[in-house]
């Protein structure tokens, strides 16, 4: 969906505490609790989260450990922008055979104490690399549900 002008028009999604993002108002959601994972799709577009806290004895995991620690695709082409204030990295590639676009990106994003996987699936590269970027960390307290390294 467009205005007048030919700007997409999105909506702010908070889909965690400490995570939003910005997709199409009318996409399909889901979520599932354990292991908090979140889903938004349109017909031939979509969206993955999922979102872990990350401590240790010290306390959160800082955000450049977390980055360092989470193995890269073997195929893809890197992308080199980020989200605004946050570490990560993401690869844009063909999407699989079951998917209903043909390309992805999937990354991985970091805050301290904070992990957050993302897959964007489009035939549209621009729309998949403005989804990437729209997204936003936010201070929230860290939960009871945590995986300590």
């Amino acid at each position: 969906m467009r205005t007048d002008a030919g700007q997409r028009v999105s909506i702010v999604r908070q889909v965690f505490p400490a995570w939003s993002i910005h997709i199409p108002p009318g996409f399909d959601e889901t979520f599932l609790t354990e292991p908090d994972y979140w889903h938004a799709w349109g017909e031939d577009r979509s969206v993955s989260l999922s979102s872990s806290v990350m401590t240790d004895d010290a306390g959160p995991v800082p955000a450049v450990r977390l980055v360092e620690r989470m193995p890269r695709p073997q195929e893809g082409t890197p992308v080199s922008a980020l989200p605004a204030g946050l570490l990560g990295w993401a690869v844009e590639a063909d999407a699989g055979s079951t998917a209903r676009a043909s390309r992805a990106l999937s990354g991985v994003l970091a805050a301290n104490g904070r992990l957050l996987i993302v897959t964007v699936t489009s035939h549209d590269p621009e729309w998949i690399r403005s989804t990437w970027l729209s997204i936003r960390h936010h201070i929230a307290p860290f939960g009871v549900s945590q995986f300590t390294l």
